[in-house]
């Protein structure tokens, strides 16, 4: 594993021996797009995770009564994510494989997602990737942070796209768009502070459903 993934998947806790102290506090942040992943796909519904890291998202979304796959090219964080899965009596199965060439899980998903990873590619590569997991699922969800990063940690080589241009970017590949959305509260700065004073809840997830998040995603359904 590259030194630069192994620090930050180590500085997320993903190693320690606290790691499901880690996984928990994620499972919280991304609350939202379980949520919306709940609202496409019923439970006993098949997804695949592009990227999947330790897994802890795929031990959640089997906990709910998702059949999910998780793969990474990877092989250290795919034997970390099935040592965590069998600690937790999770049903989630990882497998190493190449994100771009999912020629042997065509046609077998009703979703695939990825979180955190399309950024870190040029935007024509992006929608090659997104072409490959289309071949795979009826729907493709996709998410990335924002600029807003930048208050929790630094931007190195992500690409910082707004809401509508990932947006762009999903139809590019060939999908229709059914869901654009946004989450993660920006407690650190003093307008979302602010914010959450004044303004009802209902009005900050419009907030946020326009980019005024730390993450944004996008749900394309495969024509």
């Amino acid at each position: 594993m590259a030194d630069r993934w192994h620090e930050y998947f180590d500085s997320c806790g993903a190693f320690n021996s606290n790691w499901l102290t880690s996984a928990v506090a994620h499972w919280g942040f991304h609350e939202v797009l379980y949520g919306m992943i709940q609202r496409y796909c019923a439970p006993s519904s098949r997804i695949l995770d592009v990227g999947c890291g330790p897994g802890w998202s795929d031990m959640y979304l089997s906990s709910l009564g998702y059949k999910v796959i998780g793969i990474d090219n990877e092989p250290t964080l795919v034997e970390l994510a099935n040592q965590h899965a069998q600690r937790l009596g999770a049903t989630a199965a990882f497998q190493v494989a190449d994100a771009f060439d999912l020629s042997g899980l065509q046609g077998q998903f009703d979703l695939a997602f990825s979180c955190g990873v399309l950024e870190h590619f040029d935007r024509d590569v992006t929608v090659r990737l997104l072409e490959e997991q289309a071949k795979c699922s009826k729907y493709v969800l996709i998410q990335i942070p924002t600029k807003y990063t930048a208050y929790t940690g630094v931007i190195t080589d992500e690409r910082i796209y707004s809401v509508d241009e990932l947006a762009s970017i999903v139809r590019d590949a060939g999908m229709e768009v059914v869901s654009k959305f946004g989450y993660g509260d920006l407690a650190a700065t003093p307008v979302h502070r602010a914010s959450r004073r004044f303004l009802p809840r209902a009005a900050l997830r419009l907030l946020q459903n326009r980019g005024y998040a730390y993450s944004i995603a996008v749900i394309g359904r495969s024509r």
